[in-house]
């Protein structure tokens, strides 16, 4: 990973890090390359330490001097639990678990069935069959692990937590909705562009605002551009999204696939409605269709638009499903999570 990242795997892990040195444990933050600071506020006794990976520019030398980095690291700083922040990065690890250097964990971030390429799937099985533990974000992926993996050798799940004050609740004054995310197709905000598209006809006078960056930020911008679109911007990293969400009065999800949700589950503890495509997984353990807000078919951009077009045009409605937004979030309580992750971690 590179920690320097500002999206919502690297913000988790600051607030993890954060509470894991309350509770008196020594923590570093290894990344693969750059990563020698952060967007996020993390405690000044966590170390931040790079493996310096962008100083082979061959892909496959990388990764060979990352690791010798990587296992030089642990041996000198005599490290005693390793958390591979990606099951991708578990790969990593093996030479340490094979050696038995340290005990190693693989963080699932995503869900079973996201399989971006081959070396995710190898290592989701490597780390299901040989990893000291396997993290997974939710009830319905720790059954894919059972399931799937015959041979699952130790899974279990622990929720993100919700790092945001719920104690407070948008007005829903402001005609405006918020979307979360990075740039990336995964975030099918190409999707939420035509969506949008569809509902400024309909209601010109609400505004929509994405947040965050990457790579397909030119191709967005075109995209609206050549759409004629004048009341959706691309607004950049922020480093207060919870006093965006506090101006705001409906949230957006449009990703093709996720793991936790993090975003979605701020914009809901702060009595935001969403209207969200139905991906694997994620949404559905935050949103009650047709109660806090609406599970759209996946890809289905005209139902997408509908739904928010009926949000916004009755106030009532909107009213309603903030109401009801805030139901189960003790679940993803920070206090209760750490707890867990203390317990793993000692448990080692």
């Amino acid at each position: 990973m590179n920690f320097e990242s500002g999206g919502g795997t690297e913000r988790v892990t600051s607030v993890i890090a954060n509470e894991l040195v309350k509770k008196n444990f020594d923590v570093r933050i290894i990344s693969c390359q750059h990563g020698n600071s952060c967007k996020f506020e993390i405690d000044k006794n966590i170390k931040l330490y790079s493996l310096n990976g962008e100083k082979c520019e061959n892909s496959a030398l990388r990764k060979i001097y990352v690791e010798k980095q990587l296992i030089k690291y642990v041996k000198e700083e005599q490290i005693d639990v390793m958390i591979a922040v990606d099951v991708a990065l578990y790969l990593y690890l093996i030479p340490l678990q094979i050696k038995k250097i340290c005990k190693c964990i693989a963080w699932e971030h995503f869900n079973y069935y996201i399989s971006p390429n081959k070396l995710v799937k190898y290592a989701r099985k490597l780390a299901a069959e040989h990893a000291d533990c396997v993290v997974v974000l939710g009830k319905n992926d720790l059954n894919n692990y059972l399931t799937q993996y015959k041979h699952c050798k130790n899974v279990t799940y622990i929720y993100n937590p919700i790092a945001v004050d719920t104690s407070e609740s948008t007005p829903l004054t402001q005609k405006r909705a918020i979307a979360v995310g990075r740039l990336s197709r995964q975030k099918g905000f190409d999707m939420l562009v035509e969506a949008w598209a569809l509902i400024e006809k309909e209601v010109p006078d609400w505004k929509l605002d994405i947040y965050g960056q990457g790579p397909l930020q030119k191709e967005l911008q075109g995209q609206i551009d050549g759409l004629g679109l004048r009341n959706i911007e691309l607004k950049g990293f922020s480093d207060d999204i919870h006093k965006e969400y506090m101006e705001s009065s409906l949230f957006f999800l449009s990703s093709r696939y996720e793991g936790f949700v993090l975003v979605l589950m701020e914009a809901m503890a702060t009595g935001l409605p969403a209207v969200s495509f139905r991906c694997k997984e994620g949404p559905e353990e935050t949103i009650d269709n047709g109660i806090n807000g609406y599970l759209v078919e996946e890809g289905n951009v005209q139902q997408f638009a509908d739904c928010a077009i009926k949000l916004m045009k009755n106030e009532t409605l909107l009213k309603q499903f903030a109401s009801k937004t805030k139901k189960d979030l003790d679940r993803f309580n920070t206090a209760a999570i750490i707890n867990q992750w203390v317990e793993l971690l000692r448990n080692m």
